[in-house]
């Protein structure tokens, strides 16, 4: 069964509230702490006087806030330790104000103000945290839930809702369809009665939200049940539709040519296309002019440690699968792939030059590939590109890939910052998952989202998960026919 509702990027309440008492905490902060610091009279003279300072500043701690993980899904999740997450966030910002503020722009703040408001705002961020935690723990944040469904198909629904850390959903009782299941427990949720009570269970249980999840793709009779609650203002999900919302993926064992129909006749993919053009076109210029003092320098450093050119072209599938040349700058031995043809690059891999392997993990080897941008090859967000060999082997294997081919390729995407660096059919398949989800939600918010997850990629550096190296281990790696012309070896 499909129900289909307007499902777009969604930001959690969970994230709103903890966003809105973190800037809340840091204003109140660098306004308190001159007044701790001079005294009620001068302090107030102070902050008048270096209000724009204090400002600036202040503005430095929400953004190093998030690009530590301190807005993340896992931030409150049990058994985090808030205190040394809030501690480094805190030092972190500590010390760029220090090195900006009094090294370069000799603006005013005074080291007794800054570790006074710094103090305040670690204690304030642990209690916030706390304080969601625990209202978390309460099911301050939860909505009271029916699953609707066979036995089976109901445990499905219940399983994603128990381990999704941003699940917002609380099951309160599984509703049965035709009354054949015999379990009285659903993974620990009662089984309250059949769908022809539907109505009085939503009432009797305070119910928000109505989940379904049906072997049976059409049922006029549910459909005749479920249309009055939502007039009612229930909220009706069916399966795939919560999965997307939690999991924030496109699973795609669960759709269909109807549902990617469906999802593109309720997209804004033209219209967004178009500004995306300026916006790409604006930030690939400046960001080629501004990075010039590291990849000038990097590539420099590559031609000068191994033998080859500084840059590596490869060719790529663009919009509707046209091929392009991609540039990066050089990360492999010369000639990497003379051997052995196209291949996945892998984990440790041993074709990577020592300077290649400092370039990606900083992501300074994808620098050039804004030149592709500023030709329209590519988009700064999208679907990574990927080679013409590899689409044509994996359209084989996985349904609908070549959905990705249907917005421009980018220099980053959802997949990118959602799924760690890993190469094979398992790992195409997850990022398919993604990349539909993109491609259906595509806009300027979730664009912006992406870049900001990307920068902090980039300073945090790019760890690989046990389950990148369990894939590479086991060997999921496809290799194809080599090609007549000599193939390059830098994919990634």
């Amino acid at each position: 069964m499909t129900i289909w509702i307007p499902n777009r990027h969604r930001v959690s309440l969970r994230r709103i509230v903890l966003l809105a008492s973190d800037l809340v905490l840091i204003a109140a902060a660098f306004a308190l702490s001159p007044l701790v610091r001079f005294g009620i009279e001068y302090g107030l003279v102070f902050l008048m006087r270096e209000a724009d300072t204090l400002a600036w500043a202040a503005l430095v701690f929400p953004v190093v806030f998030y690009a530590t993980g301190l807005y993340d899904r896992q931030a409150l999740a049990p058994g985090r330790s808030v205190l040394m997450a809030c501690l480094s966030a805190t030092s972190i910002s500590v010390i760029i104000i220090v090195l900006v503020f009094y090294a370069r722009l000799q603006l005013l703040v005074g080291r007794g103000i800054l570790f006074i408001a710094s103090l305040l705002i670690l204690i304030g961020a642990c209690l916030t945290r706390k304080a969601i935690q625990s209202a978390i723990r309460r099911g301050v944040f939860s909505r009271s839930t029916l699953v609707v469904g066979e036995t089976e198909a109901a445990a499905e629904v219940i399983h994603l809702i128990h381990h999704s850390p941003e699940s917002m959903y609380r099951a309160m009782g599984v509703v049965t369809l035709h009354g054949q299941d015999d379990a009285e427990i659903v993974d620990g949720v009662p089984v309250i009665g059949r769908v022809d009570r539907l109505r009085d269970f939503v009432a009797a249980y305070a119910v928000e939200t109505i989940i379904v999840n049906s072997s049976r793709p059409h049922d006029d009779r549910l459909f005749r049940i479920l249309r009055p609650l939502r007039y009612a203002g229930i909220e009706v999900l069916d399966y795939l539709a919560l999965y997307e919302r939690l999991a924030q993926q496109i699973p795609v064992d669960r759709i269909d040519d109807e549902w990617l129909l469906h999802a593109a006749m309720n997209s804004s993919v033209l219209h967004v296309r178009k500004v995306k053009r300026i916006m790409d076109f604006t930030l690939a210029a400046a960001g080629l002019g501004l990075s010039a003092p590291i990849w000038i320098p990097a590539a420099l450093l590559v031609g000068l440690t191994s033998r080859g050119g500084m840059l590596y072209r490869q060719t790529r599938a663009g919009l509707d699968g046209r091929p392009y040349t991609l540039y990066k700058l050089r990360t492999m031995v010369k000639d990497a792939e003379e051997e052995t043809g196209p291949v996945w690059a892998e984990a440790d891999d041993q074709r990577v030059t020592r300077i290649g392997r400092l370039l990606r993990t900083t992501r300074i080897d994808e620098i050039p590939q804004l030149w592709n941008v500023l030709r329209g090859d590519m988009s700064l967000v999208g679907p990574r590109p990927e080679r013409p060999e590899f689409i044509e082997a994996l359209s084989e294997q996985i349904p609908f890939y070549q959905e990705r081919l249907l917005v421009p390729p980018g220099v980053t995407g959802w997949a990118q910052v959602c799924y760690p660096y890993a190469a094979g059919v398992e790992a195409a398949y997850r990022k398919l998952q993604y990349d539909l989800y993109y491609i259906k939600h595509m806009g300027f918010f979730l664009d912006l989202i992406i870049l900001f997850r990307t920068v902090r990629t980039v300073l945090q550096g790019v760890a690989h998960s046990a389950q990148e190296d369990t894939l590479v281990r086991e060997g999921r790696l496809i290799r194809f026919e080599r090609p007549a012309a000599k193939a390059g070896g830098e994919e990634r």
